[in-house]
């Protein structure tokens, strides 16, 4: 059986013995046949076409698939090669490339046309990014493993503070950390959440506080309502400026659980602390 090695770079560029391929009907037949292997040179991982008496291996430089383009709800390799768009599939590596889920290979690089051209979509989230499309926006996960837990807006919760049902909420996003017991968040409160004087009123302050430290025990999945909270108002919490919200667990205790949460600003000033009791709720109450 004859074989031959074909290589593709991170920008979706197939080549064969340093000659470029773009026959796209070849080009659809290769990944229409390929299924993974571990049989290229060096036993390197990579992708097999068998088609007919021959033997075609794809070895990629990043991904199998590199999307090129996206038009309406569809990314697009070539003209054969698609894949539904979703906010839920995006993925950002740590050394800045975007990402999106794949019919092989998991998950397929967004080239670099492409990340050009959707720059004006995404925008910064803590040390994360946002993906904002049709109204809708989503905090973009990471590639690499973490320990960490994306809690994001769900569609059937009607919270004001975290669910994507309610119209008129936040929809705010936190990341837990599970050995810790902790949140992170970062907001940026538009200017109708104001009070006076540009600075964010004091019950959406306590709401953000209230909300960090709820979210905590959402990533224990425990369900206990507050039963106490207690805030300083430190300074000013401005609106139309990004917010670092972190809340964490102090004790338990039978039903009784302690948090704290902070609110700072852009200069790392904490604005606001809150401290709170949640109680939780007796078994067959949901």
């Amino acid at each position: 059986m004859a074989q031959y090695h074909y290589h593709i770079n991170s920008q979706g560029i197939i080549s064969h013995e340093g000659i470029i391929i773009d026959d796209e009907s070849l080009i659809a037949l290769i990944y229409k046949n390929m299924d993974y292997t571990r049989m290229g040179p060096s036993d390197e991982p990579t992708f097999c076409a068998r088609i007919g008496n021959e033997e075609i291996f794809l070895h990629y430089e990043d991904t199998p698939i590199v999307w090129k383009y996206l038009s309406g709800d569809r990314l697009y390799m070539n003209t054969n090669i698609s894949f539904p768009f979703s906010l839920n599939d995006l993925r950002f590596s740590a050394d800045g490339n975007l990402y999106h889920r794949a019919p092989k290979g998991n998950w397929a690089r967004i080239s670099s046309r492409l990340l050009i051209e959707l720059r004006d979509n995404i925008q910064k989230w803590g040390p994360y990014y946002t993906f904002e499309k049709d109204g809708c926006s989503r905090v973009i996960e990471p590639l690499e493993h973490t320990q960490y837990l994306f809690l994001h807006p769900r569609t059937e919760n009607m919270c004001f503070g975290c669910g994507e049902g309610n119209s008129h909420g936040l929809h705010l996003t936190f990341v837990y950390d599970p050995i810790t017991h902790s949140v992170d968040s970062w907001y940026t409160p538009p200017r109708h959440l104001m009070g006076s004087m540009n600075i964010m009123h004091g019950g959406m302050v306590s709401l953000l506080l209230d909300e960090t430290m709820g979210k905590v025990l959402s990533g224990m999945n425990v369900k206990a309502p507050t039963a106490q909270l207690n805030v300083r108002y430190k300074r000013p919490t401005l609106v139309e400026t990004e917010l670092h919200i972190c809340g964490r667990l102090e004790y338990e205790q039978g039903r009784k659980f302690r948090l704290t949460a902070e609110i700072y600003d852009t200069e790392g000033n904490m604005t606001a602390q809150g401290e709170g009791l949640f109680i939780k709720r007796k078994d067959g109450i949901t």
